[in-house]
């Protein structure tokens, strides 16, 4: 869905006062965003009947857990009770209560107020008509004018609150949907510094990740694995370059002496952090970035070792390429600016 486009249609209903149009539209969108709270608040104003809308959101909701599905439809109708509830009183029921909520769809409230306005037109005194029958058609319809009229002006109210809660969806979406692009374009710059990095200083790592990177919208199940095998080549790659393996014990930073060697990427990457930024305030960040790292390292070979993929999903595995891009930048970064 394009929502920069659905968003201006938004703005171009709202100017146009097609506010049912409007909220079809924010509708859609919320659908897509799986915003599944504000799914249903615009669903109540195109049909107040909740037993209407809870057919429509079936499909979109029936995964959620019971309480969440409680929270929806207890706080939508919060939300349906604030915009249809009347700072006057329609009129008094039997029991003396005074009726203050107006339950009508969005898409009927338009041509309601025509009809009504109408209505009120014929309400004209006939030609020719004598001062007595003037006065007794006067006194009959004054009272129906006055209930006309309430109600005209409770329509208008609540068309207004619906298009404020309209206008303020999208202006909160377009903000999103900014802060997201500039996400995007942080995340770019990452990788495009990452890469270039490595295409200076060390070819093998530069082509894994550029190799993972191409695979990494793919959501072919057999891209996916590759996918996977791509960022554990990469990850073993990056420790190749900061320190190559040992082919004997090494003592390392905290006293202890360990194997490093070809299978110990991860070791060697810990020992590098240690040694190379051994006096840096960065040091604890760098080493809770590779400690996510080590445990999707360690998902990866429990995967591997079972010789199948499936245990680990498209996301999971996005999720791995992005935190060694991430991991990659700041060790780069800090090694750049050391010089």
């Amino acid at each position: 869905m394009d929502y920069v486009a659905a968003i201006e249609r938004i703005y171009d209903h709202l100017e146009n006062d097609h506010v049912d149009k409007a909220v079809m539209t924010c509708l859609r969108i919320a659908r897509n965003l799986q915003d599944y709270l504000y799914a249903v608040i615009f669903l109540r104003e195109m049909y107040p009947n909740r037993r209407e809308c809870q057919r429509i959101m079936y499909d979109d909701t029936n995964h959620l857990k019971e309480d969440a599905q409680k929270f929806i439809w207890e706080h939508s109708l919060d939300y349906w009770l604030d915009t249809h509830t009347l700072d006057f009183s329609l009129n008094t029921n039997e029991e003396g209560e005074e009726q203050n909520v107006l339950s009508i769809s969005i898409s009927e409230i338009d041509s309601e107020l025509e009809q009504w306005e109408r209505s009120i037109s014929d309400m004209h005194i006939p030609l020719g008509m004598g001062e007595y029958d003037t006065a007794a058609f006067t006194d009959r319809h004054i009272n129906q004018k006055a209930q006309i009229r309430l109600r005209i002006k409770a329509m208008q109210t609540i068309k207004q609150r619906v298009k404020t809660r309209c206008l303020n969806y999208a202006i909160r979406i377009e903000r999103q949907l900014q802060a997201q692009s500039k996400s995007q374009i942080f995340l770019a710059q990452i990788q495009t510094d990452v890469n270039n990095y490595f295409k200076a200083h060390s070819e093998d790592v530069y082509n894994k990740l550029y190799k993972a990177a191409q695979l990494v919208d793919s959501t072919d199940l057999e891209d996916c694995s590759l996918l996977l095998t791509q960022v554990r080549r990469a990850m073993k790659a990056s420790a190749d370059f900061f320190y190559p393996p040992v082919n004997e014990m090494v003592k390392c930073a905290d006293g202890k002496e360990r194997l490093l060697g070809d299978e110990q990427h991860l070791n060697r990457l810990h020992e590098f952090l240690a040694t190379k930024f051994a006096k840096s305030s960065s040091r604890d960040l760098l080493r809770s970035e590779l400690e996510y790292l080590s445990v999707f390292a360690r998902r990866l070979n429990d995967v591997a070792s079972k010789g199948v993929h499936a245990d680990v999903n498209q996301e999971e595995a996005k999720q791995g390429l992005l935190g060694l891009y991430m991991f990659l930048y700041n060790v780069t970064s800090r090694l750049q600016q050391a010089k």
